[in-house]
């Protein structure tokens, strides 16, 4: 069983990555931000952690029984990428999609939420550092080499901003 202190140090750990992430995406305007990157962390990790402890209660209490928590990852993953999903719209007019950086974004916050929860908080840390590397270096990378990335329409919503 998780104790109540393993619980809350997960969880604490899962909002601030999902902290980390979400800033990064809303110190660039982007739509969704710190509140909704937390809560994704927080919730995953919640629910995998709540899983953990209803398959141990249960198999303790009646070996018989089948109880399989990886059923919960394939869920969290699905609902995860919904989320994803909805955070990408499509400007007709261009033919380019926005928003696709932070559903995958989301995606993997979903994942540092999950591992938070499974007790693997190395590898959570760690994939939030690829994560967060990856986001501001490319970002970096295709400001310098102008990049077709879609930067174009950001430096056009830059300008529109400023003036």
């Amino acid at each position: 069983m998780i104790s109540e202190y393993e619980f809350f140090i997960r969880i604490a750990l899962a909002a601030f990555l999902g902290f980390v992430i979400g800033f990064e995406r809303e110190s660039k305007a982007k739509p969704l931000g710190v509140r909704a990157f937390m809560m994704i962390a927080i919730g995953s990790a919640g629910l995998m952690m709540v899983t953990v402890n209803f398959a141990l209660s249960t198999i303790a209490s009646d070996p018989d029984l089948q109880v399989d928590p990886t059923r919960v990852i394939q869920g969290l993953v699905g609902g995860i990428g919904f989320l994803g999903a909805g955070a990408i719209i499509s400007n007709s007019s261009s033919g380019r999609l926005r928003g696709v950086g932070s559903g995958a974004a989301i995606w993997a916050v979903g994942g540092i939420g999950i591992a938070c929860g499974m007790g693997h908080l190395f590898e959570a840390g760690v994939m939030a550092g690829a994560i967060f590397a990856t986001l501001t270096g490319f970002d970096l990378l295709t400001k310098k080499t102008d990049a077709p990335d879609g930067s174009e329409e950001r430096h056009e919503d830059d300008s529109e901003r400023s003036g």
